[in-house]
């Protein structure tokens, strides 16, 4: 952040002898910071029976999504914002396998800047922007682009209606690259409630439509009560019982840790959370409840997070700002050749408020290209994918082929809620309809184990509000 630029400078071997890590928080490179988030893929295994939920395939594939990234443009996130754009193909790769194609899109970009409760700080409060970027979609000045946001619809004739000119991901990473003249107390969580709130961004949000938020970011949310005082005083001066003005503010008044009677003494915590109660920092709960209630089921909102890293234990290590030893200093979680990042407590219960649809991912890592590929294939599954991407046990070897182990239901599906179990048989030459079979589809399932997909041979229609899921055995 623009005043906390020594905290920035705070060098990683000092991190690393304070928190006694060898790597980026306990994040193996190229993997997602809790794997086991990704409800849809790490199901848990059911009632000691075996079997582990590898697909689940709504009646009628969703075919039109809204996505909104919401892009830390600090200081400090140029490389990040160059590697966000450089492998936002990663994505598009994932959706171009939706059934029927490339989905029915709506894509915007915001900033985590909202202002600093009108105190004129350097790229967030401003004369002429008192609420900095306050939640508006930006299009960075791309060319090209008639709309805030990019627009790209099947027709019915196979063709696309673009309001955009060129290709999808030359024009997303024209206008994600924001810069790094933006607020230093990053606000992402408020930006993305001011951008999905009523009235706000015409057009963009679709009643119908799936929706999805990406947040990028090196430092954890900073969303600031309305009134608060958590800046200063908008009247004139910023001097203030809080403490220097530093993104340490955001940690002492924003998290709350297990151990934590000082927050302000240096030394290891654990069990960093949200703070409850602070009278200057937004508590997490109210955002998840506003994103969660744009949607009638929960299955429809997709979360994805690139931001810093959280070990198990939620350790937070607190030591002296290197401008000055007198003052602490959250230090780093990580580090990649793209920059170092500090631990998101907030951003990480915040993304935990979605188990149904998450994908969270360690912004240090030098490429996001699995980062990308990662919340692409969630968003795949919430459009409805008949992908197996589990490595099945196969029953007989001895045999030609593979013979699973699986139990398919089918379920109605109200408000989120399954109800009306009905068992699949699996198909036998002339059997009954419905039933289920597995086949090869590389097209769709380009990353699946053995390209596999489930298929469902009916003699008529499924209702519209049911739903298949696929429980199987699956290798270890």
């Amino acid at each position: 952040m623009q005043t906390d630029r020594t905290i920035r400078n705070v060098t990683w071997a000092a991190a690393l002898a304070l928190v006694g890590l060898a790597a980026c928080g306990d994040d193996p490179p190229n993997q997602p910071i809790d794997a086991g988030q990704d409800a849809a893929i790490d199901a848990a295994i059911d009632a000691g029976d075996g079997l582990s939920t590898v697909t689940t395939l709504p009646a009628t594939v969703k075919r039109d999504l809204d996505l909104l990234f919401v892009v830390d443009n600090s200081g400090s996130m140029l490389e990040e914002q160059a590697s966000l754009a450089a492998n936002f193909p990663g994505l598009v790769n994932v959706l171009n396998t939706v059934t029927g194609g490339l989905a029915n899109l709506h894509l915007g970009v915001v900033s985590t800047n909202v202002g600093s409760g009108g105190v004129n700080i350097g790229g967030c409060s401003t004369p002429a922007q008192p609420a900095g970027d306050d939640g508006d979609l930006l299009t960075n000045g791309c060319a090209g682009l008639t709309a805030p946001y990019l627009e790209d619809l099947a027709n019915p004739d196979g063709t696309r209606a673009r309001n955009y000119t060129g290709d999808l991901s030359s024009q997303f990473s024209c206008m994600a690259q924001l810069g790094t003249a933006g607020c230093g107390f990053e606000q992402p969580l408020e930006s993305m409630r001011r951008a999905l709130s009523p009235g706000k961004n015409p057009g963009f949000l679709r009643p119908n439509a799936l929706l999805g938020v990406i947040i990028i970011s090196d430092e954890d949310d900073c969303s600031a009560l309305p009134g608060g005082g958590l800046f200063g005083d908008p009247n004139g001066t910023i001097t203030s019982p809080l403490g220097p003005l530093t993104s340490f503010r955001c940690f002492e008044f924003g998290v709350q840790c297990d151990d934590d009677p000082a927050p302000r003494m240096f030394g290891t915590r654990t069990g960093c959370v949200p703070r409850t109660g602070s009278p200057h920092v937004e508590a997490v709960a109210p955002y998840i409840a506003f994103l969660r209630g744009l949607k009638a089921d929960p299955r429809d909102v997709v979360v994805g997070g690139i931001v810093g890293s959280t070990d198990e234990q939620r350790t937070a290590v607190v030591g002296a700002d290197v401008g000055d030893a007198t003052r602490p200093a959250l230090l780093p979680s990580c580090q990649s050749a793209s920059g170092t990042a500090y631990p998101a407590f907030r951003l990480r219960s915040f993304f935990e408020g979605f188990p149904e649809r998450v994908a969270l991912n360690t912004i240090c890592n030098d490429n996001l290209f699995d980062a990308m590929t990662v919340i692409g294939e969630q968003l795949l599954r919430a459009h409805g994918s008949r992908c197996i991407d589990a490595d099945l046990v196969d029953t007989d070897p001895a045999s030609a082929g593979l013979q699973p182990r699986c139990e398919v239901t089918e379920y109605t599906v109200t408000s989120g809620v399954r109800s009306n179990p009905v068992v699949i048989p699996s198909c036998v030459s002339g059997g009954p309809q419905p039933c289920w079979r597995l086949e090869a589809d590389a097209a769709t399932c380009p990353r699946a184990v053995a390209n596999q997909a489930l298929a469902i041979d009916r003699a008529t229609p499924a209702a519209a509000d049911s739903e298949v899921e696929a429980r199987c055995e699956v290798r270890p």
